[in-house]
């Protein structure tokens, strides 16, 4: 297990949870590790980037720069308090809407070699319109790590999400408690990539984590709702 994650012990709100960070230094190897050639070097875009903490990590593991964009301006201001190193200076993030910021990037022409989809996908409704932006950046691959549902057919199961939990989506107007979101399952999503011309590829994230579950069990769940990681690439 790489323990790239260690710094954040000492940043709250990950100092609160032990687990919290031993989740991330897991996630870290479902989600750099196997992608370490394509995130060498690349310009990377990080939707729904929190605080930074996977732009972060990207520019650790040698992307030539990380552009995060992020709708909560508080989480962004966090990235202030994390470690000046050699690397913190290829992120830069930018506080929008994540869809807004697509189509402002794909107006400008901007071209980015990896687009990075960590844990927004089950919390958008527009999961085609996502990746159809996300496609015309030209990337090399998208990375998506996102809770599936467990089905053999194609569809999107719609729920209720309180906005207030910062992990969750942000409201689309003023005083709106809770959104409607839509968690995919696989072969939804295969379709989707498949309407965009695009290869998927799923992780065997049991190959890669092993027996230690501690703080992923939403990977190894039983039922209607598991996490996991694919990547889309090009064909």
């Amino acid at each position: 297990m790489v323990d790239f994650f260690n710094f954040m012990g000492n940043i709250p709100p990950y100092s609160e949870n032990d687990t919290t960070v031993h989740r991330l230094n897991r996630r870290h190897d479902l989600l750099i590790g196997p992608f370490q050639p394509q995130i060498e070097g690349a310009r990377i875009l990080d939707l729904a980037c929190h605080d930074g903490r996977w732009s972060y990590a990207l520019a650790a593991a040698g992307a030539e720069h990380v552009h995060g964009v992020e709708a909560r301006p508080e989480l962004i201001e966090r990235f202030a308090v994390f470690p000046e190193t050699d690397f913190k200076s290829r992120v830069s993030l930018h506080c929008n809407d994540l869809f807004d910021e697509l189509e402002t990037l794909v107006a400008q022409g901007e071209r980015f070699d990896v687009v990075a989809v960590y844990g927004i996908f089950y919390h958008v409704m527009d999961h085609l319109r996502l990746l159809s932006l996300a496609k015309q950046l030209e990337p090399e691959i998208i990375i998506i790590d996102s809770e599936f549902i467990v089905v053999d057919n194609a569809m999107i199961q719609l729920l209720r999400e309180e906005v207030s939990n910062p992990l969750n989506a942000v409201p689309a107007s003023a005083g709106q408690s809770h959104t409607v979101v839509g968690v995919p399952s696989r072969r939804a999503t295969e379709f989707m990539a498949e309407a965009l011309d695009m290869d998927i590829a799923w992780i065997d994230h049991a190959l890669i984590l092993g027996d230690d579950t501690t703080g992923m069990k939403d990977y190894f769940r039983d039922g209607r709702k598991v996490r996991g990681t694919c990547a889309l690439g090009r064909r």
